[in-house]
């Protein structure tokens, strides 16, 4: 098994050095101008490299984890961004392009987020610690914002200013999506409140297409974030945010923006 593992190894370390310098684009909000070669970077770590090598000798290097219990169809593999030991994102490890696919809405689709809530734990692993619920977050960008044309869920800490921001505005937070009045980091955002442990029956991608006025709501033009929260008395659950529905693409904040990936806070 160990010249197996060394041959892949050799063969395939070149190309993880030069494509995670790719997949840092997901953290650095590259222009949308980037080549369509570089856009499909992402998914060819993980369809090319970490799930053969699973199903190969069980260890999906370069990734974290790769869960193919139920299938590729069902499946996600974790990576951790190289710049940092605190952020991680979440790939299906079937063909997504991102959070505009129809494919998210069929009654049966694998929720990724529920995966990415879970994930959390690699979060902690590299901060060291255990972390309050309320202190981890995840998002994904919009079509426009996004550099990769595979769906990836980011998970890290939450900046500061949008943690306080949250404990600031929570009474304007209701259990259906409203706009707050407040800016944050500089942009509208809606959103909602779940009260739920965990995401096992949540599913954020469906929560925001059904619930945003349809005339003036593109689901490709939409941030997503997913803040772990606890509420009064003791009660958890999650914060949901988005940009403003009627925003133009240019004024989208990047999901990075609502992340410390340096869980500095």
């Amino acid at each position: 098994m160990g010249s197996i593992w060394e041959r892949f190894v050799l063969r395939k370390v070149t190309r993880f050095t030069a494509t995670m310098g790719l997949i840092l684009a997901t953290h650095a909000n590259l222009p949308q101008s980037a080549s369509a070669a570089n856009r499909d970077e992402l998914w060819a770590v993980v369809h090319d490299i970490c799930v053969p090598a699973y199903q190969s000798i069980g260890v999906g290097f370069p990734c974290s984890e790769v869960s193919i219990a139920d299938g590729l169809e069902r499946g996600f593999a974790v990576l951790r961004v190289p710049s940092s030991m605190t952020h991680i994102i979440v790939v299906p490890t079937t063909r997504i392009s991102g959070i505009e696919s129809p494919a998210l809405l069929r009654k049966n689709a694998p929720n990724y987020w529920e995966a990415a809530w879970d994930a959390r734990r690699f979060v902690e692993e590299g901060a060291h610690r255990q972390l309050p619920r309320d202190k981890i977050g995840m998002a994904i960008n919009s079509e426009a914002s996004r550099s990769q044309d595979q769906l990836h869920i980011h998970v890290a800490c939450i900046v500061p200013k949008v943690a306080e921001f949250l404990r600031h505005h929570h009474a304007q937070i209701y259990k259906t999506w409203s706009l707050l009045r407040p800016s944050l980091l500089g942009h509208r955002f809606a959103a909602m409140k779940v009260e739920s442990q965990n995401l096992a029956h949540v599913d954020p991608f469906k929560l925001l297409a059904r619930g945003l006025p349809s005339h003036k709501f593109s689901m490709g033009n939409q941030t997503l974030a997913v803040i772990g929260a606890t509420f009064g008395g003791g009660r958890t659950g999650f914060y949901l945010l988005t940009n403003d529905p009627s925003a133009l693409p240019g004024n989208i904040v990047g999901a990075e923006a609502l992340l410390d990936d340096k869980c500095t806070n």
